[in-house]
Formats: C-alpha cells, sequence, structure tokens
C-alpha cells in the first residue's frame, strides 16, 4: 500500500520487533532520508483507538522500544515511529557519522511536521497521539505550535526542558558559540568514542536486563549509536529551550498534555519539566520517586504504575 524504499532493523534472537512491521526510508525535502517503521494495528474485533507517533530521545533508535510499541498494539493502536536525522539509521548531517550534529532545531520541526502531513495522516486513522522522550519530548513538544498543534493529546517522558547544571553549562555554550569549530565535540559532553557505559555507572535505567538488552543492539551494528554532541548541536538545543521558555510561548496550547517526570533525573532538569507543567494550561503532571531518566526501560513496577497513568490518560475524553 506504501511504496517507499525498504530499510535495515536489528532484532536479537530474544528480542523481535513486532509482527506486521514495515520498515521504509522516507525522503524530506531537502534529500536526507529517515528510517520509519510502523504498524498498522490487527485487531481481529476491528477495533483501531488511533495512531501513536512514538518518538525516541537523543541517540535512541526505534529498535530500543520494540517492547513498548507491542504494548501499545496489544491496545489496539497503530504505531510510528523514526529515527531523527542525525541517529540512528537515517542519514548523518555531516561526514563523521559519530557526531550529533544539527544546525537549528527547525529541521527537526519540519521532519516532523512533513512526516505527520504527508504520511501518517494519509494512512493512519485518528486520534492521532504524539509521545516524546527527553530529546524527542523537546523536539514534539516545541513543534506543537508551530505545526497548527498537528496531535489530539501528548505525552512526554522525561522531556529535555533543561540541562543539569545550567548554571554552568549556558555560559561555556555560548562561549564555545564564539571560539569553538562547530563541528567538533562539545566540551561537556564526555564523547564515549564507542565504548560502552557499565550498566552501574548508568543514569538511564535500574533494569539491568532491559539496559543490557540496549547494548546488545548497539553491538550488532555499533553505527546506530553516536559517540557525543557537537558545539552547534547543544547550541541548537539552548536556543530551542530558551524560545520555550519565553512568556508568550505556551499561551495557544490547549491539547491535553501528560507530563512524566523522574525526580530523581540526572540526564535532564526535573525542576524544569514541572515549572512547564504549570504554564501549559491543559497538561497533567506525574513525578516519578525512585526512577532512572528512562522510565520505559525501566523495572516492571514502575513501568506498571506508568502505563496505568497512560491507559487512564489516553482512554479520558477531553472536552
Amino acid at each position: 500500500m506504501i511504496d517507499h524504499p525498504k530499510a535495515p532493523f536489528i532484532e536479537l534472537e530474544n528480542y523481535k520487533a513486532p509482527k506486521e512491521k514495515e520498515s521504509i526510508y522516507l525522503t524530506m525535502k531537502d534529500g536526507i532520508k529517515i528510517r520509519l517503521i510502523y504498524w498498522k494495528n490487527s485487531s481481529k474485533e476491528g477495533q483501531n483507538n488511533g495512531t501513536i507517533l512514538l518518538q525516541q530521545g537523543h541517540n535512541e533508535f526505534i529498535e530500543k522500544y520494540y517492547e513498548t510499541i507491542q504494548e501499545f498494539l496489544d491496545r489496539n493502536y497503530n504505531v510510528v515511529c523514526f529515527d531523527w536525522r542525525g541517529q540512528g539509521l537515517s542519514d548523518k548531517m555531516i561526514s563523521n557519522i559519530h557526531k550529533q550534529h544539527i544546525e537549528d532545531f527547525d529541521i527537526h520541526s519540519q521532519d516532523l511536521k512533513f512526516i505527520v502531513k504527508e504520511f501518517i495522516y494519509k494512512y493512519f486513522p485518528k486520534p492521532f497521539i504524539g509521545i516524546g522522550h527527553s530529546m524527542g519530548g523537546c523536539i514534539l513538544l516545541s513543534s506543537i505550535s508551530k505545526n497548527d498543534q498537528i496531535f489530539d493529546k501528548v505525552i512526554l517522558s522525561a522531556p529535555m526542558l533543561g540541562f543539569k547544571n545550567e548554571t554552568l553549562l549556558m555560559p561555556l555554550i555560548s562561549l564555545l558559540s564564539l571560539f569553538g569549530s562547530k563541528e567538533s565535540y562539545f566540551i561537556g559532553s564526555k564523547p564515549n568514542m564507542g565504548k560502552e557505559t557499565p550498566f552501574e555507572e548508568n543514569d538511564l535505567t535500574s533494569d539491568k536486563k532491559r539496559y543490557m538488552r540496549t547494548l546488545k543492539l548497539v553491538r550488532k551494528n555499533p553505527n546506530i549509536r553516536l559517540w557525543g554532541v557537537t558545539n552547534r548541536w547543544v547550541q541548537a538545543v539552548k536556543k530551542r529551550i530558551l524560545v520555550m521558555r519565553k512568556k508568550e510561548w505556551t499561551e495557544n496550547i490547549d491539547i491535553p498534555i501528560l507530563l512524566i517526570n523522574s525526580l530523581k533525573d540526572k540526564v535532564v532538569s526535573p525542576d524544569q519539566i514541572i515549572s512547564m507543567s504549570k504554564r501549559l494550561k491543559n497538561s497533567r503532571l506525574v513525578n516519578f520517586e525512585s526512577c532512572k531518566h528512562e522510565i520505559f526501560m525501566e523495572k516492571d513496577c514502575h513501568r506498571e504504575k506508568l502505563w496505568s497513568y497512560i491507559d487512564e490518560f489516553l482512554n479520558r475524553n477531553f472536552k
């Protein structure tokens, strides 16, 4: 039905993609190819609850979310995922494929608008639910007002709305914008040069099984993960964050939004998520006390609570 070039995907022996997937490449207006995988709801009862656009965070990739995708399929949703340009198995933005680089986050917003309006709207049913984790949450939320509020509901998991240690980082980013090469590794990003972070040192999840599962996926194709970020990428993030903090920015956003926040998050700022929840007039904030950054990859006890909040939010009729 949808005629596009086929794209590769990764599976493990004991961790397969949900059935009836289609993995393709979509070409953006500037020629960049973005990998997209979609699943059509195959409920025998014919029930269809709408379409999920699931967007992962910085340095993530679609395969990491097979488990979560299956859980949405089990709830009779269609699911669409794509790797942001510059990461996963989408085209990279500079010749060094190990660096995360973007000139301006407006490019990501343009990609999102193109994919939603030229692909999802054409082939998938309403309602449309946008789900974004971390940097994916930042891009998704910041694109809403510019993209005519293209979703009926939005769920944001630990969205990147602020850096940790901003007092030090913000001046450093400004300084390097004047004196640092735009494609050099950002001095504060600690590039790992392809080395694995041991589970005991990770800030992402307290669930060892899910953490090791991600490492095994990367081992099958090391180029699916980046080594670090460039100076220009960090500058673009800072610019996007400051735009969202402007007083008038949230005034025209009234769609229902669920914000998932980990109070002990060491990757993004929990305080900025709380602050944003107070500004968004139709939002609900859920705080988790003992989770790390990636709640979809957390222990079952945390994920069960997460799904109870998600189910209640998705099933609620907002008027």
